[in-house]
């Protein structure tokens, strides 16, 4: 028995219930997305049927689904359906593989779908009549069902249709075409005439009729017999016909468009809630429109399961006559904040892309440097700021020529900007531009004479205005969450600033930077993007998994050492600020010295070891975890030497660029854990006290270093 026939067994699959409001019938598939920015969302599990009843299923109501499992489809997301309610019982395993596609988008919208296994596997795989189970759609039901048929072959969807108008069948029926069909218009108008709504998209309607006319096509469906008819416009919105008047047009939700995969099965989930709870055609469409526009700012074939509440903001602002603009909808203090943090973790690729495309502009700082013959340099910032220094600071040793060191903003002001050396350059770090404590270094470090840079993603922020120089980390930010991308923008920005300098001191005979060492590591730099990418692909899941053994973790503790202590202490930081868990963060050695006598058995240590000059201690640490028997996650780009939860990152470059790549899989984390924790970033009980919590950070006051 495979692992899928397993889990759809009658013994493991929840009970087909007898009533529902809507049932879905339709196909899965394992799809390998290819996004227009050369992104990729590889072995996701995908198919109409996923996308039409999560579309139906956020709306609160009883949905059930009819499709063919094959043998390779990923068992985790049926059992995340189940859990989320939906009924399993009318799935039905067949023997060998789902059908898997590459999704190809342009960046003008067009969608190219390549099968990847035989073109005719998609005839085997399409439902039956008698895969229906017996008595979802009986007469003897107290209300008739809302029965999407999704896109599948032509004669398979005509014998779904026909099983439904059956003497002693109860439906109301809605039917998608499919890309594929090859009949001819007068077999596809029969079937139309069959169903209670015709739901094609545009370009299927084109190709049906030969010409491209979405308002003409429709008033001739109407003409034809058709009882009613919604078509999918994409970006334009959609049109609904009935009977007896001019066309309708639902215009689109202004959204940002994260992916835009399974939009239109969506559209049906939630046009079919809406018939199901009794609403217009046209206000039906409306909710099926929001439900695709919540679709369209996350990505994942289960996305709506967390995205509810922006499709009823939508859903709301269509029923009060407004735009429905997801940017504008949500009160102070309920931003859908996760969603803005995954958008901002799939983003980190092109950061750090965009980063390396704007290395030029470090070129009035190297200037500067080489101009004031500087030959220290002290890096100092707070919060992620402070992370970002500790994690360049071996980068710019190795490669820049000069000797580097980072310390907190406060122990800076405080404690150190009078005992370092005349010629020192202090680099302030603070993205916002505002932090009190890194403002306070920087007047410090100008009163004792020494080169104030600021890096900052404001430029014309109170801390830039301080420096004697800007090096701009800008990047586009969208919206209140714990910082992911603005991390790593920070953190390029320093790593180019030091292949910046390298190339300028290589060919010194002092031995300060070695040649071939700064063209590898520029080339390293170079690789970035798309190692990142991968390491997206490749921890998605793992770091979903380790979420799920997390939450609810008395105490999370993360180790690191080198650049990744700072990789340790930016995954702490991501629990605190997102899902508001106990976490701590200290170096590799550290925790044999002293947590050690309070980790308990089970639980979580997430030990961040990249390969590099501290990975044998690490390697003793982890004999050690399991030794105590404490639950141990191992962030790395090699196979952990022992047992551990494995959180993969891409291989191939070297210790002092990994913390980029680190801080992906520990940024997921956050993410997964604030939702399974159900928080929202911060916790700020109310708008007072998060301005006082940032009037305290943002505070600057002079103190009087010792």
């Amino acid at each position: 028995m495979t692992e899928n026939e397993r889990v759809m067994s009658p013994a493991a699959a929840r009970p087909g219930r007898a009533e529902h409001d809507v049932i879905v019938v339709g196909n899965l598939t394992v799809d390998d997305v290819v996004h227009a920015n050369g992104e990729t969302t590889m072995a996701s599990p995908g198919g109409n049927t996923i996308y039409a009843a999560t579309g139906a299923l956020i709306w609160g109501l009883s949905v059930g689904v009819v499709a063919r499992v094959g043998a390779d489809f990923p068992v985790t997301a049926l059992e995340r359906l189940r859990e989320a309610g939906l009924d399993t019982g009318g799935l039905r395993p067949i023997a060998g593989p789902t059908v898997r596609n590459w999704v190809i988008y342009e960046h003008d919208g067009r969608r190219t779908w390549v099968y990847r296994t035989p073109p005719e596997r998609r005839f085997e795989v399409a439902p039956s009549p008698g895969d229906i189970p017996t008595g979802w759609t009986s007469q003897q039901q107290d209300h008739a069902p809302v029965v999407h048929v999704a896109a599948m072959p032509l004669g398979a969807a005509a014998g779904i249709v026909g099983h439904l108008r059956a003497e002693g069948r109860r439906a109301v029926v809605t039917l998608d075409t499919h890309e594929a069909w090859s009949a001819g218009r007068n077999d596809i108008l029969a079937l139309a005439r069959r169903v209670d709504v015709f739901v094609p998209s545009d370009g299927e309607l084109a190709a049906i009729f030969g010409y491209d006319d979405p308002e003409r096509a429709c008033r001739e469906l109407l003409a034809e017999g058709v009882p009613a008819v919604v078509v999918k416009c994409g970006e334009k919105g959609a049109l609904v016909g009935t009977p007896g008047g001019p066309p309708v047009s639902i215009a689109p939700p202004d959204v940002a468009v994260l992916d835009a995969t399974g939009a239109g099965d969506t559209f049906c989930g939630g046009l079919a809630a809406g018939l199901a709870v009794g609403e217009s055609l046209v206000v039906a469409a409306q909710r099926g429109a929001a439900t695709a526009g919540a679709a369209l700012g996350a990505s994942g074939s289960l996305r709506l399961l967390r995205r509810a509440g922006v499709a009823e903001r939508l859903r709301s602002c269509y029923a009060q006559g407004k735009r429905p603009r997801a940017t504008l909808l949500p009160k102070p203090g309920e931003e859908d904040d996760s969603d803005v943090m995954e958008r901002e973790i799939t983003t980190i690729p092109a950061v750090i892309r965009d980063r390396l495309d704007l290395a030029g502009q470090a070129a009035a700082t190297v200037e500067r440097l080489r101009g004031s013959r500087i030959r220290h340099v002290v890096l100092v910032g707070c919060g992620d700021s402070s992370f970002v220094c500790q994690a360049a600071a071996l980068a710019l040793n190795r490669h820049s020529g000069l000797r580097v060191r980072w310390e907190h903003a406060l122990d800076f002001a405080r404690y150190g900007v009078r005992y370092h050396a005349s010629g020192t350059a202090v680099v302030v770090v603070s993205f916002s531009g505002k932090t009190g404590r890194t403002i306070e270094a920087a007047q410090q470090a100008r009163a004792f004479g020494h080169l104030v840079i600021a890096l900052t993603g404001a430029p014309d922020s109170p801390i830039a205005k301080v420096a004697d120089c800007v090096l701009s980390a800008e990047i586009p930010t969208f919206g209140f969450s714990p910082g992911t991308s603005t991390y790593t923008a920070m953190l390029i920005t320093l790593l180019t600033l030091a292949a910046e300098l390298g190339a300028h001191v290589a060919a010194r005979a002092d031995g300060s930077a070695s040649p071939d060492a700064v063209r590898r590591y520029a080339t390293d730099l170079q690789r970035l993007p798309r190692l990142a990418e991968e390491t997206l692909r490749l921890s998605e899941g793992p770091a979903h998994a380790a979420a799920e053994r997390l939450a609810g973790a008395r105490m999370i503790t993360f180790l690191g050492a080198g650049p990744n202590e700072a990789s340790a202490k930016f995954g702490a930081a991501k629990l605190f600020e997102g899902a508001q868990q106990v976490a701590l963060a200290t170096n590799v050695e550290e925790w044999a010295h002293e947590q050690y006598f309070i980790t308990r058995p089970g639980e979580p240590v997430v030990l961040v070891a990249p390969s590099g000059a501290s990975s044998d201690r690490a390697a003793e640490i982890l004999s050690e975890l399991n030794y105590i028997e404490a639950l141990p996650v191992f962030v790395g780009d090699q196979a952990p030497p022992l047992p551990a939860l494995l959180l993969p990152v891409a291989a191939g470059i070297g210790e002092e660029l990994s913390p980029v790549l680190a801080s992906i899989p520990l940024s997921q984390i956050g993410l997964h854990l604030m939702r399974l924790n159900g928080k929202r970033s911060y916790n700020f009980p109310d708008d007072e006290a998060r301005r006082e919590h940032y009037d305290t950070i943002h505070r600057v006051t002079i103190g009087d270093p010792a």
